[in-house]
Parts: C-alpha cells; structure tokens; sequence
C-alpha cells in the first residue's frame, strides 16, 4: 500500500489493478456456472435504463481484464453484478433442486433468502437462473393452508385418473360423468367435499355433433392441492395421460374397483344363459383405448406380477387410429370379482353379478304409453319372445308413434332452443382445419322444424322419410331393428333410423354451423352475402349466426321453402333476438340475380342442386324438371347462375360434388379452365352412409 502523500506512477496503479484482479480471479469457479451459461436473469424492475447480462457475458467481460466498477459503468446492474460475482464463487449454496423442494413446500422467496443467507436481490436472480416459475401469494398460502388427501381419498384419485378424470390445472383435478351416472358423480363430489369447489358442481348441457342428440354431464373439480398435483405429474409426465410402472403402484383394489366403474364393462352372455341355459363365464374388459401400446402392456405384466390376474390386448379401430383394450382372461375373471366386489358400488353391483344384472335389465324395460302401460322388452329378452308376442308389441309401438306424427320426432321451434342456442355460441374456427372444413350436425333439428316440406323430399329412386314412417311394414321393421338391440325406440332413435332405413337415401341440407365456419373463414367484416339457390335454410341461419355478415340476402325457387324461410328467420329473431338484415326473394336464380348492380355483395355462397339427384317437389319450379337432360341444366341453370353470380358478387363459393353418374365438380371444372376462370378448391368432408368423403367448394375471386 502506499503511504500518504505518495504518489503512484500508472504504472504502479496498473500493476496493483491487475494484481487485484488476479486475486478476484482465483476466486471464481467457472464450473459452477457452466449449465446456466445463457439464461436470461432480467428481473422486472421500473428502472428498463440498467442492462441485464448472462453469466456467459460476466464471465467473458471478467477474463478480458474488466474489473467489476469498469463493468459496472458500462451500465449494468450492480444487483445483478453482485449475484453473479456471489454464484460464480460458490457463496450461494442452495442447488436447484433445493431450491425447487424449498419453494413447492410454500417457503417464499424471502424465507429461502433467509434460511440460505441469501440477500434479496439474489434470490430473485436465482429463481430466474434456475428457471423455476414465479410463486404468488395465492400459491404460498394455499401451501400453509391446503388439507392433505387421506389415503382413501388417494386411493379413489388414482383409480379415477386411470378413468375418466382429467387434468384442469397442473395440480387441479375434473370429474365428470352422464346424466345416468350423476349419483356416481354425486358420490365423489362427497369423497372429495373438502378440497372440491362447490361452485363447480353443475350440470352442463350439450348437443352431439353428429347425432344431435341432446345430453347432459355432470362434472366437478378441485382445488389446487399438492397430493393432486403429484398424481398429476405422474400420468401426464409426456403432456398426454399415460401409464408407468411406477404410478400403477398407488392403485389399490378401491383404485381398481374405481377404474372399473368409471371405464369398464362386463358381457354377462346373457343370451346363451337364457336362450341354452349355459354356464357362462362372463368377459371384462377395460376401455383403454385412449392409452397408447405401451401403456397397455405396462397394466398387462401389472395385473399379472401384482395380483397374477390374466390380461389380453384386444384392437379397437377408431376413426385415426389403432387402440388396445384390456381384457381380463377368462381363467381369471372369478379372482378379479373378488378383488373388486366389495369396493363396488350398489348402482354398479351389474358390472359384477349376474342377478343384479337381470335386476337392471327388468327395471330398464321399455314403457309406451297408450291408454295401457305396455312393457316391450329389449334385446336379447325381446328375440327369445314368440314371433306372435313380439308383433303384439311392435304393433302397439308402431300404432304410438304414427298416432303422434312424424313432426313429433323433430320437435317444435321452441323445443329446440339449445339447438339455435348453440350455432350462435359456436366458435367458426374449431372447424376450420389446414386442408379441410369439418362437419357439425349442431342446430339440423331446429332448422328442419321449420321445413315440413324436408320430409316429404326424397332422393332419385328412393323413398321420403314421411313415406317410410307412415307406412306400417317399413316402421315396424325399424322399430323392431331398434328394440332387437337392446335399445328404447325413443324419437331420436327413430329419426336416425329412418334416415338411414336399408340404404335409403334422403334429402341434405347445408349443416349451419359449417355454413358459419364457411362465412367466417372467406368474409371480411361487414360482408353482405348472396345465397341464389338458398333451400332449406342452413346458410341462412349459418350466416345470422357469423359476426362478419352483415345482411343475408337468399333466392328461393319453391314458394313453399321461401314460406318456411320467413318462418325460420322470424323464430330466429323471436328466439335470438337477432336483427340482422334479411332479405328473402322467390324467384328462380338467374333472372332474380339480373335485378342486382355489379358488384353489389362482397359473397355469394350456395349449394346449388345436384341436378336430379334430389326430388324436392313435383312442380316446374325444380330446375332438374325444366330442364330434361344433364347437359341443358348444367349450361342453362347452372353455369347462368354463376356467371351472373360472378358479377354481382366479388367473391363467390360453390359447393357442388359428383353424384351418381353425374360428373358436375368435374365437369365445373372443366368448364373453369376452358374459360380461364381463376378459382380455388376447398373441401368440406361430410359423413356418407358411414364412411367420410370430401366435396369440393370452388372459390371464384373477382
């Protein structure tokens, strides 16, 4: 050190510098900070005018000689300078690991600060450097002040994981179950009544997307809780559920037995018991199918080394893919019974007993009102009748439903409130894929109450669902088809059926929701949309329900549809308080269209008809009957409608597919190109007779 009053030549006060820095040097351990090398450590500060630098950048501005008050006035933290001098030196002891076991016991920053001797500003750092996401209030005082799962609550949580159970947070559980198992869903609500949210447990409605059918689930789920969330990181360690070795584990028979109930089933065979009086031994089986391979095999060796109960694999295609459900062998059906037995529920005692079984088949009888209760029973019970016993029943339920009337099926306008409710809720987008539109049936059944004239429509050879249902033999056989198969023949069972009823095709209206999606995805706000050949109403309502439309503009050939467009558009202004600008005109596409100025609507979309593929009415109003061949309708109707669609609309969507022995996408085509028309091709994919085929809708810029 010099004494006072000395002064030092620069190249004293250098030598000192550099000497100092040796030091400093000596006592850094590079090797502690090697897997943290580019991390960002910016802690949120108001004053943005200081840097933040990673520990790379600190180290390599210390080995090029930089002092800390040379590296300081380049504008960087002196918080952070200090945390990084402190890590790199091993004064700050806690790894992350700690750190991490520390912070998900409930200990806040501050208190880890303390117990480690950690200043304040470091521990913010650190927790950057580590990557561990930021704890609030809520978190520590849900760690002080959460109850624990006891161990039956445990039991019961792993067993419904490995069913229906799913993930609603990373340390938050959902339960749901259907209507017919709300007292199920009612009695894990209670097992869990002290970590379960009250104000989650409702019923929600829903409409199927393909069947319309019309249900209701039964959900509920907790709250955050430690006990859940390590169950949670068990089954979704890949972000999707899966099974591991060390996760089946925690299944106890309680877990097994709840598994079970909310995922397995049981075939007593109760038709060789009662057809041949056979001893039959009963086949479990899990649906797994949601499990990938791997997991299936996991629980095969499982069961076998944990309880030496027998399972197979058994395919099960789906719509994409391959699944796998686990099938307990017959050998050891008796030794799986009697794990679960008396875990299981009274409400599920059938899945295991066969009286109990019996006792659930009695009680699920069908009941048709007429005067006199008549009891039909279902199934296998219903075949083994007297050919002379089942027509007495047939006959009845047949009499029943032809008393009521087709349009009973269908329901009124006012009963099909959820089904409107939901195409206006429906987000566009979840129909909308990379090369496709989807399909979504939501809201048919509200559209087709209104159209009495849908049901008398018939497609080229076949018959009206109006024909099939009010003639007896034909009802008959579908009513029997349905109570042969074990199912009550309520209206939607009978809709479905006739529509379908050996191969008969019916008529097809455009589905509102894709009609929706269709809009939203080729509109631009504020659109006014043109529909020339506007039929039974699904762009119409497609387009009230789109947020991009502003005024529905629809051509209706036949005076009895264009009535029941009116109707439908006044139910959806009663019922929806919709205000949205409508104009319906009846006339013919192509001379309406010449009343309308260049470029007067900014879309114009329709489904025009497949020549006469489809019989909508006897009169000359069809265009398939003004005109008597193919090529006279495809040039005189068809292609004029277009070409006059092209001029009042700056963009137009025609969606129109081969049928039968008419090649008219093809031949559109051709057309297209002869011309030199631009136009894109998008495809809507739609269900037919049970398999899914992709009609193209060919889009026409100005």
């Amino acid at each position: 050190m010099p004494r006072a009053g000395q002064c030092l030549s620069t190249e004293a006060i250098e030598q000192m510098k550099l000497s100092k820095l040796k030091r400093m040097q000596k006592k850094y351990d590079w090797s502690l900070i090697e897997p943290f090398l580019d991390v960002e450590i910016n802690k949120s500060s108001r004053n943005r005018q200081l840097k933040f630098i990673t520990l790379r950048e600190f180290k390599e501005m210390i080995l090029d000689g930089l002092g800390m008050q040379e590296i300081k006035q380049k504008g960087i933290s002196k918080h952070l300078l200090q945390f990084c001098s402190s890590f790199v030196q091993g004064k700050i002891s806690i790894s992350k690991e700690k750190f991490v076991e520390e912070y998900e016991k409930g200990l806040s920053l501050e208190e880890i600060a303390l117990k480690y001797n950690i200043s304040k500003d470091s521990i913010t750092f650190l927790r950057q450097l580590y990557e561990i996401s930021s704890k609030g209030a809520t978190f520590i005082n849900r760690k002080n002040t959460e109850i624990p799962l006891t161990l039956r609550q445990k039991e019961i949580l792993y067993g419904s994981m490995m069913g229906d159970a799913k993930k609603v947070s990373s340390s938050a559980v959902g339960f749901g179950h259907g209507e017919k198992q709300k007292d199920y869903l009612l009695w894990k609500y209670k097992e869990f009544e002290n970590i379960a949210s009250k104000h989650s447990l409702q019923g929600i409605s829903y409409i199927d997307k393909r069947s319309e059918y019309e249900g209701k689930t039964w959900r509920f789920y907790t709250y955050a809780n430690t006990d859940v969330e390590k169950c949670i990181m068990e089954f979704y360690r890949s972000g999707t559920k899966q099974i591991s070795r060390d996760m089946l584990n925690n299944l106890s028979p309680l877990s097994i037995a709840v598994w079970y109930q909310d995922d397995g089933k049981i075939d007593h065979g109760h038709g060789g018991i009662s057809k041949n009086n056979y001893d039959i031994t009963p086949q479990v089986t899990f649906c797994t199918e949601s499990f990938s391979k791997e997991s299936c095999e996991e629980i095969k060796k499982w069961f076998k080394e944990e309880y030496n109960i027998n399972v197979r694999l058994k395919e099960k295609l789906m719509s994409n893919m391959v699944g796998y459900r686990v099938i307990v062998c017959n050998d050891s059906v008796k030794d799986f019974i009697d794990i679960i037995d008396p875990y299981i529920l009274p409400m599920f005692k059938y899945k295991v007993h066969y009286d109990k079984y019996l006792e659930k088949r009695e009680a699920n009888e069908t009941k048709v009102v007429m005067g006199d209760i008549v009891s039909c029973p279902l199934g296998v019970d219903f075949n083994n009748l007297s050919s002379f016993e089942q027509d007495r029943y047939i006959d009845n339920i047949v009499e029943y439903f032809q008393r009521k009337g087709i349009y009973s099926l269908i329901g009124s306008p006012s009963e099909l409130q959820n089904h409107m409710s939901y195409v206006f809720s429906s987000n566009p987008e979840n129909l909308l894929k990379n090369d496709h539109i989807s399909f979504s049936n939501i809201g048919n059944r509200f559209l087709m109450s209104h159209f009495t004239n849908f049901w008398k429509g018939r497609a080229k050879g076949g018959k009206s669902p109006k024909e099939i249902f009010e003639n007896k033999k034909y009802l008959s056989e579908i009513i029997r088809s349905i109570v042969a198969r074990g199912v009550f023949p309520n209206d939607n069972e009978i809709l479905k059926n006739l529509r379908r009823y050996r191969g008969n095709k019916i008529l097809s209206g455009f589905m509102p929701c894709v009609a929706k999606s269709i809009y939203h995805k080729y509109c631009e706000p504020n659109s006014k949309v043109l529909d020339f050949c506007a039929g039974y109403g699904g762009r119409l309502f497609g387009a009230v329900a789109c947020e991009k439309v502003s005024s529905y503009n629809g051509i209706e050939v036949n005076f009895e549809t264009y009535m029941n467009l009116r109707e439908l558009h006044k139910n959806l202004r009663i019922f929806a308080d919709c205000k949205k600008e409508v104009n319906l005109l009846n006339g013919d596409g192509v001379s309406t269209m010449k009343m309308f100025a260049d470029k007067a609507f900014d879309f114009c979309f329709t489904s025009p008809p497949y020549y006469d593929a489809e019989e909508y009415s006897d009169d000359d109003s069809q265009s398939s009957n003004k005109y008597d061949s193919y090529g006279k309708w495809f040039n005189n109707f068809l292609i004029k409608c277009i070409d006059e669609a092209v001029r009042v609309s700056k963009r137009v969507a025609i969606n129109i597919a081969n049928t039968g022995g008419y090649k008219i996408a093809d031949d559109l085509e051709k057309h297209f190109k002869l011309l030199g028309i631009k136009y894109n091709v998008d495809y809507l994919k739609v269900p037919y007779y049970g398999k899914i085929k992709r009609e193209p809708i060919f889009v026409i810029e100005e």
